[in-house]
């Protein structure tokens, strides 16, 4: 098998992985702001499993009492194949580019299940994201992708973190600060590929997020001055966009 075409396929495998390690990962960083990260399980105050209770990670739940530790890897295992696949296909042939669009698949699953978790999209782990999708995008310039695109990176996400921050201010909440972060994260990339892609993950992340909304208020699951995670619904319209302006029509 020619090594491009085994790209996708070794993108989903490692996807799936990463996917079964997010659950723990998450568990430990889902806390209220500025309270210290779980040592071990919330519940019984058991340490997190360790040696040949190891596998208990992957099951995300305590080797101790059998709670829950995290989000089910029911969801975070195809859910993180899913998005390295589309990801891999999207920026085929890319290289340094393409490991920043999987950096960002595999943070942006973790940072999902954060946010269902909590309503929180941690600092931390925001701006190492940007940093290394920065730093891999810089690198994918100085080997031959050109400077004008990393350029237009940078202008991307800055485009997407001021239009989503002004956003967050005006709603009242309705948006947060940590979203806009990443939406300025994921415009980096977004950027890197062109100026349409950067409209269209702006235009898809409100559109997911408005139509989660109604869904939740149409269910009686949130009220009008409730707030919700918008962190998933951007992720996933940033992804949308990443596949409509890269993937051939024909």
């Amino acid at each position: 098998m020619p090594l491009d075409s085994s790209i996708p396929m070794l993108s989903v495998t490692a996807g799936a992985i990463l996917g079964a390690l997010t659950p723990r990962v998450a568990y430990r960083l889902s806390v209220a702001w500025g309270e210290p990260t779980l040592t071990g399980c919330a519940q019984c105050g058991g340490p997190f499993a360790a040696g040949r209770a190891g596998w208990w990670a992957f099951a995300a739940r305590c080797a101790s009492c059998g709670v829950r530790q995290g989000p089910s890897p029911w969801w975070t295992v195809p859910v993180g194949a899913l998005a390295a696949g589309a990801t891999a296909l999207s920026l085929a042939g890319k290289g340094w580019a393409l490991a920043a669009g999987l950096l960002l698949c595999a943070t942006g699953v973790l940072l999902a299940a954060i946010d269902l978790a909590v309503q929180r999209l941690p600092d931390p782990v925001v701006w190492r994201l940007a940093v290394a999708v920065a730093a891999l995008l810089a690198i994918a310039a100085a080997t031959g992708g050109g400077w004008s695109a990393y350029a237009r990176a940078l202008g991307g996400g800055a485009a997407l973190l001021a239009a989503y921050g002004l956003l967050a201010l005006l709603t009242g909440g309705q948006f947060g600060l940590g979203d806009a972060k990443v939406a300025g994260v994921a415009g980096l990339l977004l950027g890197w590929i062109g100026w349409p892609a950067v409209l269209a993950g702006g235009m898809f992340g409100l559109f997911l997020n408005g139509l989660t909304a109604i869904v939740l208020l149409a269910l009686r699951r949130v009220t009008w001055r409730g707030s919700l995670p918008m962190g998933p619904a951007l992720l996933t319209g940033f992804l949308l966009a990443l596949l409509a302006t890269t993937l051939p029509l024909d």
